[in-house]
């Protein structure tokens, strides 16, 4: 049965009597469809939004701001560790700014992406400048690089 009620033949073969091999409450078996096959093959972009952009067949609506979140908070993570998370956060910053172009939860997840972002690069510079910058100093002293007066 289909969605849309039960198959019945049609054409030639509906007055057609059942013969006996079929079942005896009046319906015919179908023995024998045909199926059309068809396929479309898709390549470029498809309209987007009210505001010009495109949406790539094949990418998530919010990706890139996915992106972006997960890379600002991989930057604060590691922001501590030798102001390594700058960087990152730089990256998750450029990201969230293209990102802002989106959809709307991706605009919020860009806006959340950027304020954890610049969190990080502020925390990941002050690491850098308070606590590497000094042990990079005391080492340069003590192998001679830099006299210690």
């Amino acid at each position: 049965m289909s969605s849309l009620g039960p198959l019945q033949p049609t054409g030639s073969q509906a007055s057609v009597p059942p013969s006996t091999d079929q079942q005896p409450t009046g319906r015919h078996t179908i023995t024998e469809a045909s199926v059309t096959e068809l396929s479309v093959e898709t390549t470029g972009v498809l309209p987007g939004d009210t505001r010009g952009n495109d949406v790539r067949i094949g990418e998530t609506p919010g990706t890139l701001s996915k992106v972006a979140l997960g890379l600002s908070v991989a930057s604060l993570v590691l922001a501590p560790v030798f102001g390594v998370g700058a960087v990152l956060a730089i990256v998750a910053l450029i990201l969230s700014h293209v990102a802002k172009r989106g959809d709307q939860l991706g605009r919020l997840r860009a806006m959340v992406a950027m304020g954890v972002s610049y969190v990080a690069l502020v925390v990941g510079t002050a690491v850098a400048v308070l606590v590497t910058l000094p042990i990079a100093l005391a080492f340069l002293i003590s192998t001679g690089f830099i006299l210690a007066g």
